[in-house]
């Protein structure tokens, strides 16, 4: 075990003094990201650290200029077209969470390094470790912004954060997917210790040769969450109420990933055990990643953003024949919801409950909407908002049709044009997560039931014909 052991993710070396050093490494590409190679690998370099009798400790370092940027986002947008059971999205899901809880009950004291921004699974890896040291430079971030994607941090973020930094600090940070400062980072309690950047793996080697007691906090007698867990806890329990009140309002139950991470915060700090705790969130993780939100938010607001600048995607006459287009058939909409007798209090809240965040007839500049008053809904609403959404939907694929955009550009310029809600990956996503048939079937019906004026055309239904996805499947 003295030489050099290279996998293709990590390399594992032991120092003279018993410290081993543990370089994360992924091959080929420019930062590391978890893979499932990485996920397996975490699990086998901890086991080879409970055998290697000649190991005191380690250090995980990096051996790139940043540290870890979190999951492979083209690995996990493929997910939901994969139609996985429940059953495997869930065995899928524990690899990684079960090799990070094989690395912090090896046996062994285990400090990492951070050299660089942790975000993700990356700085669920350092949780996982029992001392935390990162480098003191501003340019470094950490932060789980997994709820931005559309998921929940999956790797023992939702446990290991409140058990460190106590359940509402690390609700702040898990609901708001903010980054935060080294500095700040240690003013909380996150890390251990802010360092030069010179002196990082130094100080974590220094750590692991004091030979310090190995066990988590969490994984010792008569520990204690950090504020307070149990929801018997008055103030725990108003904290709950507190935060699915403001999460409810702002996401209007259009986005299930900050109210799954909730529930894993509030679940899992509550039982007795870490392991049983870990898969309360495997379970909530897994059901994410089998759900079309996810695979529409990291599609169109990471992946294909990523191919077009703002400039691209907002700029050119086909961008703004689109916007135009579909916020007209949107006030349209409203209007004709109002000639059929509709109230305009419930035309507006309908609009909100979809996610948009103006009512068409307060966009219209109709002096009715200002009567709207929350909570009023009748029993068909959704269906109101279907039709919204539907009314904007074939306006795009109008344009479409006539080649003035694309797809993609479409969808991009919906979001970030004009606020079609995200979670449906904007104005052609969500006809494609629908499929064409069933979204054609949806006009067809609103337009029979309510004389929606939702007629798909010629085209349309002829595209449904050639093929039911407008974007290839990526499984």
């Amino acid at each position: 075990m003295g030489e050099d052991i290279v996998l293709e993710t990590l390399n594992y070396r032991r120092a003279e003094n018993g410290v081993v050093f543990i370089a994360i490494d992924v091959k080929d590409r420019p930062v590391n990201v978890l893979t499932p190679e990485l996920h397996s690998a975490i699990g086998q370099v901890a086991a080879m650290l409970a055998q290697d009798e000649q190991a005191i400790g380690a250090v995980i370092h990096s051996g790139k200029p940043s540290f870890m940027a979190g999951g492979d986002l083209n690995r996990i947008v493929r997910y939901y077209d994969m139609q996985r059971t429940p059953e495997q999205a869930y065995t899928e899901s524990r690899t990684y969470t079960e090799s990070l809880r094989q690395l912090e009950t090896c046996g062994k004291p285990v400090a990492v390094a951070i050299n660089g921004t942790a975000l993700g699974g990356g700085l669920e890896l350092a949780l996982a470790c029992h001392y935390r040291v990162v480098a003191d430079d501003e340019h470094l971030f950490l932060g789980l912004p997994e709820v931005s994607l559309g998921l929940l941090p999956g790797g023992g973020g939702t446990q290991r954060l409140p058990r460190i930094v106590g359940i509402k600090q690390a609700a702040d940070l898990i609901i708001s997917g903010k980054r935060i400062s080294p500095k700040d980072a240690l003013k909380i309690g996150l890390v251990n210790e802010v360092v030069p950047a010179a002196e990082l793996i130094a100080r974590a080697e220094h750590w692991v040769l004091q030979r310090p007691d190995c066990r988590q906090p969490w994984d010792q007698p008569g520990f204690r969450m950090p504020g307070g867990a149990t929801l018997n806890d008055m103030n725990i329990g108003r904290l709950f109420q507190q935060l699915t009140a403001s999460v409810s309002a702002e996401y209007r139950h259009n986005y299930p990933a900050p109210v799954a991470a909730l529930r894993c915060l509030f679940n899992g700090t509550t039982v007795l055990s870490m392991d049983a705790a870990l898969k309360i969130e495997t379970r909530e993780f897994s059901a994410l990643t089998r759900d079309p939100v996810a695979r529409n938010m990291i599609r169109t607001l990471f992946i294909n953003k990523g191919k077009l600048s703002r400039v691209e995607i907002l700029s050119g006459l086909g961008a703004e024949a689109l916007q135009k287009k579909c916020l007209e058939a949107y006030i349209d909409q409203g209007r004709l919801m109002q000639a059929q007798g509709v109230k305009p209090a419930v035309i507006e809240n309908s609009a909100f409950a979809t996610g948009m965040p103006q009512g068409p007839l307060a966009l219209s500049g109709e002096t009715a909407a200002e009567n709207a008053q929350p909570g009023e809904h009748p029993e068909d609403a959704a269906m109101l908002g279907q039709r919204f959404l539907c009314a904007q939907a074939l306006a795009a694929a109008e344009c479409w049709e006539q080649g003035a955009i694309e797809p993609v550009q479409a969808d991009l310029v919906s979001i970030l044009g004009w606020g079609f809600p995200s979670y449906t990956g904007g104005v052609m996503s969500y006809i494609d997560t629908q499929g064409l048939g069933a979204f054609i079937a949806l006009c067809d019906t609103l337009e029979v039931r309510y004389g929606a004026r939702l007629i798909p055309s010629a085209w349309l239904r002829e595209q449904q014909t050639a093929g039911d996805r407008i974007y290839p499947r990526t499984a």
